[in-house]
């Protein structure tokens, strides 16, 4: 098995390799099956280990989620306060404009929580709406522009509801530091400039405001001035002082559905969410789906994600292959994992979507028997191309399509572990970079609307993930929290676009197969697949003498592509007495730790 791999040879044996030297990144065009800004130059792993650790994608958050947790908060409040900083200083990936999962370890109940906190389509959209005249799909970089595309908010909700729940301090202390740096300024991140250029290039001409804020006088901020998003500081602190009646139902509720009738007005538009649709939004209870990986229970969010159930199939069909390894090759790793991506793929664009609409067939997805049916389907000589969707119980009556894989990837994930044994797993998104680009108080409005399939339905057959009113689009964000005998081990995430569960399952793996260190799994090369190839992070060490992965792949069948990832992984894990976080080097995320206090 490969799980006997001892620790000190996993780096030759299994390959993996840190990312010690990379080139400055130099971004000539948009990928928009990962549209993010990628730091690929070298840099320090941050790492922290403690009682109690928080890992987000910007330092300003982790500070603010940290100073939170020194207050005695509990990691919900930082989950608030790290979100609403990150939405003054990571605008491009997350903000109260877009939607978020939630996965809580309360400990004092020794309960799991999911929090599905994801837009909704409003009450007026309709299935074709993203069908052109001519009866093709409009272009997804079109679409992205769209005030059609703005789903109503979850985030806000979210947040108030998980602080109601789980909060120890005030609400609106969980804001201050947010509210500062908006008012104040903060000095713009590398990662942040660069974002602004990309957003030029997905297009921002349709948002006077955008350019007025982000490209004052036509340039980029510049990266020696705070930059201040006064507007947005003003929106924090009326939601801290009044909550949530005052995103759904008040003043900046009222602005926003304002600045939608301007903008319809202008591009003549017809659909786009509405009071009644802020008004009625709520935040779901949903049931975790764990499945057992090996001596662990591995727990993750459920539909509407699909990122959740492919990443359960991936872990079953890897364990499985991967049993029945009894040479341990490097290459036998590889292409086990590139075939378990590949096979839930195909389930993923096929039976998922929000069950409101259609029945998810969940639990055959993750039975026992038809994930070993998956799996003895796959060759271990051979590679596999668009593998079909399977059939698993609970699907007889659904017939349907597969739709194309969505794009977009706009999001982060944090991860806070407090001195109260409570974990928080948070994913947050605005769909694709800045979202629509378009802005309402300060706020970027997400284009999670593009997340739906923009096609209904094939030759009369229904796409789980269609257009419909009052629906959550299906997501790929795909919070984790993984258990060994009844307690919480690890926690992490991703964000990535439809690629989160191919991030995670590398991490997963690396973390609990091969007992890597928080620090050695951000930092190992990964692998993805589409549905035709197999995708090799471009920065990896995949040729070298000694052990030729890329020709032995190659050897296989795979048809292999080098690619830059956007993952921006976020990892705690419990190891000998205390927790030790780390942030993935491809974004500028820091780990910090709150230590015990000693005894005299």
């Amino acid at each position: 098995m490969l799980i006997s791999l001892i620790r000190g040879q996993v780096f030759k044996q299994v390959g993996f390799v840190l990312l010690l030297s990379l080139p400055i990144p130099i971004i000539a065009e948009v990928n928009p099956s990962a549209p993010e800004s990628i730091d690929e130059k070298k840099i320090k792993v941050s790492t922290a280990s403690g009682q109690s650790v928080v890992v987000t994608a910007n330092p300003l958050a982790s500070n603010a989620a940290l100073e939170t947790l020194k207050k005695g908060g509990s990691a919900m409040d930082a989950v608030v306060a790290a979100q609403t900083v990150l939405a003054v200083v990571e605008p491009q990936s997350s903000g109260l404009g877009g939607g978020s999962f939630l996965m809580y370890w309360d400990e004092a109940k020794k309960s799991l929580i999911a929090l599905d906190g994801r837009e909704t389509a409003s009450a007026q959209v309709e299935e074709d709406m993203w069908i052109k005249p001519d009866g093709k799909a409009m272009a997804w970089l079109k679409a992205t522009k769209s005030q059609s595309a703005i789903g109503v908010p979850g985030t806000t909700a979210l947040l108030w509801e998980g602080h109601r729940q789980f909060g120890r301090l005030p609400w609106k202390d969980n804001f201050h530091t947010s509210i500062d740096l908006g008012k104040k300024g903060f000095i713009p991140s590398p990662r942040f400039l660069r974002s602004i250029s990309l957003a030029q290039r997905l297009g921002i001409s349709h948002s006077p405001a955008f350019k007025s804020l982000y490209l004052p006088n036509g340039s980029l901020p510049n990266k020696k001035i705070l930059f201040r998003n006064k507007e947005l500081a003003s929106t924090l602190s009326r939601i801290s002082k009044k909550g949530i009646n005052e995103f759904y139902r008040g003043d900046i509720a009222n602005k926003l559905i304002d600045d939608l009738k301007l903008l319809k007005k202008k591009n003549k538009e017809i659909k786009s969410i509405t009071n009644e649709d802020l008004a009625n939004y709520t935040v779901i209870k949903r049931e975790p789906i764990c499945r057992k990986y090996r001596s662990w229970r591995v727990c993750t969010f459920p539909p509407p994600s699909g990122g959740g159930v492919a990443l359960l199939q991936i872990l079953g069909t890897y364990e499985l292959l991967s049993n029945n390894n009894s040479d341990q090759k490097m290459i036998k790793h590889w292409h086990h994992l590139a075939e378990s991506l590949r096979f839930a793929d195909a389930d993923r664009s096929h039976w998922i979507g929000d069950p409101i609409d259609l029945p998810v067939p969940i639990k055959g997805l993750l039975d026992d028997n038809y994930i070993k049916n998956r799996a003895s389907t796959i060759k271990g000589n051979k590679a596999t191309f668009s593998p079909l969707p399977g059939n698993p119980k609970g699907s007889k009556l659904l017939d349907l399509a597969s739709q194309p894989r969505t794009a977009g990837g706009g999001t982060t994930h944090l991860v806070v572990v407090d001195k109260y044994g409570n974990v928080a797993s948070y994913t947050s998104s605005v769909e694709t970079v800045f979202g629509t680009r378009n802005l309402s108080g300060g706020m970027i409005l997400n284009n999670q609307l593009t997340d739906f399939s923009f096609i209904s339905n094939v030759k009369g057959k229904p796409i789980a993930n269609r257009i419909k009113p009052n629906k959550r689009p299906l997501s790929s964000m795909s919070p984790v929290i993984v258990f060994k005998d009844n307690r919480p081990v690890l926690a992490l995430g991703s964000p990535g676009g439809w690629l989160i569960p191919h991030y995670i399952a590398n991490a997963l793996i690396g973390t609990l197969d091969f007992e890597l260190s928080p620090k050695e799994v951000v930092s190992q090369k990964m692998l993805s697949v589409q549905p035709n190839y197999t995708v090799l992070e471009k920065n990896g060490d995949w040729s070298n003498e000694d052990n030729n992965i890329y020709q032995r792949l190659s050897n296989l069948g795979h048809v292999l592509k080098y690619s830059a990832f956007s993952s921006g992984l976020a990892v705690v894990k419990w190891h000998k007495g205390s927790w030790h976080g780390a942030a993935d080097p491809r974004r500028e995320g820091k780990a910090l730790s709150l230590q015990r206090k000693k005894t005299p």
